[in-house]
């Protein structure tokens, strides 16, 4: 019976994935760090985020040039490659003309670079031609030849024809993830938020995939400003498997149109930042903020009460994207994102509700004391 039992486990499939305390499987290697943390890691995706026009395309410039970037001259708003030899980068463009590609190829990755432009390490391609069901074959057999250390897809919702349906979504995800596998790269897929102020989640259920199965998700804004001045972008990241960075990279464009690290300090002086978390409290409406200076773990928290009863204003129901801009006004709040997390917070509070109206529209409803 015992050598039965023996022989059926040998022939499993199943078993040749089976992995034991005693299994010889070496550690993630990681191509970059971001604010000192390790990131984009060999044999995984990574998601890059954000509404249109927030930096995204400005990241994945800021990252081919960090490959190749000569590591004494330092790294980039935050960024750098963690290995000392140069890395390999394969580029696919699917959603601007041949003409936009070159652009940022030599006017910013090459202006990033500061020195010789080394062609053999580039891989770029323009695919909005190709018909979309041919996409992700000919990117699959790019990435076999070359063999780039990083690959990055934007737009990855270029590879099917239907960002919702479910079975081509897991088709391709699964296909990206085998890919990263066998040929030992970061696959980055650019992807858009949804547009809707309740909703910022990852565009259909292509992005719910992504989101399921990325190692971590990179979500760029531009933040809001109260004077005139140049706007300042913001790369957060939003998850996480493993190394969680705690604080956003900001940078805003100088002259020459290129990325300059942006300061916290003085940001935060003139209120040009958006609070990240309790340590930028000087930049929030006082008026909203209860101090407990006794208690070195909570300083301060927030009275949603009386902040959402402004907000409010005598109404029982206010739809979100009214409720979230006026909040973040009174509140001085410049960052979505952080408004997201305090509103989560009061919810679990019961102090507000977010439901639905009988129309289907998302509403926001004050809760009695």
């Amino acid at each position: 019976m015992t050598e039965n039992k023996t022989k059926v486990s040998e022939d499993l499939k199943l078993d040749k994935l089976r992995i034991v305390s005693t299994s010889d499987i070496q550690g993630e290697e990681f191509l970059f760090n971001i604010k000192g943390k390790p990131c984009l890691p060999r044999k995984d995706l990574t998601v890059i985020t954000g509404q249109p026009k927030t930096g995204k395309t400005m990241l994945i410039s800021i990252l081919m040039a960090c490959c190749v970037r000569d590591r004494e001259q330092g790294g980039l708003v935050g960024i750098e490659r963690i290995r000392e030899e140069p890395l390999k980068v394969m580029w696919v463009d699917t959603e601007q003309n041949p003409q936009s590609t070159h652009y940022i190829l030599r006017k910013r990755v090459m202006q990033l670079i500061d020195g010789e432009f080394p062609e053999d390490r580039f891989f770029v391609f323009n695919v909005r031609s190709v018909n979309v069901g041919e996409r992700y074959d000919l990117i699959a057999e790019g990435v076999d030849a070359y063999r780039p250390d990083i690959v990055i897809i934007d737009n990855v919702r270029d590879l099917v024809s239907d960002i919702n349906n479910g079975e081509k979504a897991q088709e391709l995800i699964e296909g990206l993830m085998k890919l990263s596998q066998t040929c030992e790269c970061n696959v980055v897929t650019v992807i858009h938020q949804n547009r809707s102020a309740e909703n910022r989640g990852l565009r259909g259920w292509l992005g719910t995939e992504l989101m399921n199965k990325a190692f971590e998700v990179y979500a760029c804004q531009k933040l809001r400003q109260k004077n005139a001045g140049r706007p300042t972008f913001c790369i957060e990241q939003s998850m996480t498997r493993k190394f969680d960075i705690d604080s956003p990279v900001c940078y805003q464009m100088d002259d020459n149109g290129l990325p300059v690290a942006a300061d916290l300090d003085d940001r935060r002086s003139d209120r040009g930042f958006a609070s990240y978390g309790k340590a930028s409290i000087d930049t929030l409406n006082q008026n909203y903020i209860i101090r407990h200076p006794e208690n070195p773990d909570c300083p301060w928290e927030w009275d949603f009460r009386k902040l959402f009863g402004r907000v409010m204003g005598g109404r029982s129901v206010m739809g979100y994207a009214d409720f979230e801009e006026t909040a973040m006004r009174e509140a001085h709040i410049l960052r979505q994102t952080y408004f997201e997390k305090i509103f989560s917070e009061a919810e679990a509070q019961r102090v507000i509700r977010k439901t639905n109206d009988r129309c289907g529209r998302v509403v926001v409803m004050l809760l009695p004391e």
